[in-house]
C-alpha cells in the first residue's frame, strides 16, 4: 500500500512538472525600452546610463535600393473661448519654394496645413521636419504625414499645427559648415523667414519645433543645440551621429557635452534595437544624462533604418512635437 502511495505521489509530481514546463515561456518577450531622464537633480552615479560600443562610420546611410520610384515676437493674447466648427474633412499637403541666395537656386519644401487653416484667422504652431540622406523633401509625405495628421487632428490626438518639410540638397548631404553658407543658414535665415512671412504661424520659440530622420536628425540637433532660443522641441529619429564627421562646434555628440542653455529644450530620440547607428545615439543620450538634461530616448525592439520603421512610429513623433500645443483651434491666438 505504501509503495502504491509513493508511486502515486511521484506520478502527481511528474504531472505537475510537465504542466509547469508547458506554462513557462521559452524566452523573455522583447519589449520597447524607454529611457526618460528628468532634470531633477540626481547624482551622476545614480543616473540610468546605457552602454554599447560606439559605431564609427565614414559615410551616412542613404536610401536603400528600391524599384519604387529670426526675430522673436510676442504672441498676441488668447481670444475668448469660442467653439469653432470646420467642415473640411482634412488638411492640405502641397509643394512650395523660395529663392535661396545661399544655394543660388530654388529650395523646394512641402507644407501641411490643418483643415480650415485660412478660414479662422488663427496663429498656428509649426514643426520643421528634415529628411534623411538619399531622400528628398517628399520623404515625409511618403511616410503618410497627411493621413496621420488628419486623423490625429480629427480625434484630438494631435494639435492643429503646420508641418514644413524642406529639401536638403547638397548642403544637407555634405558637411558644409561655412559661416553664412551652411544648411543651418538656409533653415534659419531663409526658410523660417519665408514661412513666417507666408503663413500665419507662431513667431515665438514656444511655437516652433525641429526634427529629422537619420542625417536630418543630425542637422536637427546641430541646429537646435546651436540655437536653443529658437525652438521649443527637438527630435531625432534614428539620428545619424558620428564622431569626427563635423567640427565640435556643429557635431551633436560634442554639443551634448558642452552646448549652453539647452536645458529648457524638450528632446526626443528613438531608433530600432538593430539600428547600426544606435550605439552613438546611446553615447549622445548618456552625455545628456551626465549633465542632468531632460530627454526621452526610445529603443524599439523591431525595425530597421528605413521608411517602414519611421512610418510605423510617425504618430509618436508628431505627438511629441505637438504635446504642449493647443488641441483646439479656438485656443490658438488670433492672427493679428
Amino acid at each position: 500500500m505504501s509503495r502504491m502511495l509513493d508511486m502515486l505521489r511521484k506520478l502527481l509530481l511528474l504531472i505537475l512538472l510537465v504542466w509547469m514546463a508547458a506554462c513557462e515561456p521559452l524566452a523573455p518577450e522583447v519589449t520597447q525600452q524607454v529611457i526618460v531622464i528628468t532634470n531633477t537633480p540626481t547624482a551622476i552615479s545614480e543616473m540610468p546610463i546605457v552602454t554599447q560600443t560606439a559605431v564609427f562610420a565614414n559615410s551616412v546611410p542613404t536610401r536603400p535600393p528600391t524599384n519604387t520610384p529670426l526675430p522673436t515676437a510676442t504672441l498676441p493674447p488668447l481670444p475668448s473661448p469660442t467653439v469653432i466648427d470646420c467642415e473640411e474633412p482634412g488638411g492640405s499637403l502641397f509643394e512650395s519654394a523660395f529663392q535661396s541666395e545661399i544655394t543660388g537656386g530654388t529650395v523646394l519644401y512641402n507644407v501641411y496645413l490643418p483643415p480650415c487653416f485660412f478660414r479662422f484667422g488663427r496663429r498656428y504652431p509649426y514643426v520643421i521636419l528634415l529628411h534623411g540622406s538619399g531622400y528628398r523633401y517628399d520623404q515625409w509625405a511618403d511616410l503618410g504625414i497627411q493621413e496621420v495628421m488628419d486623423a490625429g487632428i480629427a480625434n484630438q490626438i494631435l494639435p492643429p499645427m503646420v508641418v514644413i518639410m524642406p529639401d536638403g540638397g547638397d548642403f544637407q548631404e555634405n558637411n558644409i559648415f561655412t559661416e553664412g553658407g551652411s544648411y543651418e543658414d538656409i533653415i534659419l535665415k531663409e526658410l523660417i523667414p519665408d514661412i513666417e512671412r507666408s503663413y500665419c504661424v507662431w513667431t515665438d520659440a514656444r511655437g516652433r519645433a525641429i526634427g529629422g530622420i537619420s542625417r536630418g536628425g543630425f542637422w536637427a540637433y546641430s541646429i537646435g543645440f546651436r540655437n536653443p532660443g529658437l525652438f521649443a522641441s527637438i527630435g531625432g529619429h534614428s539620428p545619424w551621429f558620428v564622431p569626427n564627421n563635423a567640427p565640435n562646434t556643429h557635431n551633436p555628440l560634442a554639443l551634448a557635452e558642452f552646448a549652453p542653455q539647452i536645458e529648457t529644450l524638450r528632446m526626443y530620440l528613438d531608433n530600432s534595437q538593430n539600428d547600426s547607428g544606435g550605439a552613438n545615439v546611446v553615447i549622445f543620450s548618456n552625455e545628456l544624462s551626465q549633465r542632468g538634461i531632460a530627454h526621452t530616448y526610445t529603443i524599439n525592439p523591431t525595425g530597421g533604418h528605413n521608411n517602414e520603421y519611421w512610418s510605423a512610429h510617425l504618430q509618436e513623433y508628431l505627438e511629441f512635437y505637438g504635446r504642449n500645443w493647443p488641441l483646439l483651434v479656438e485656443d490658438l491666438p488670433l492672427c493679428q
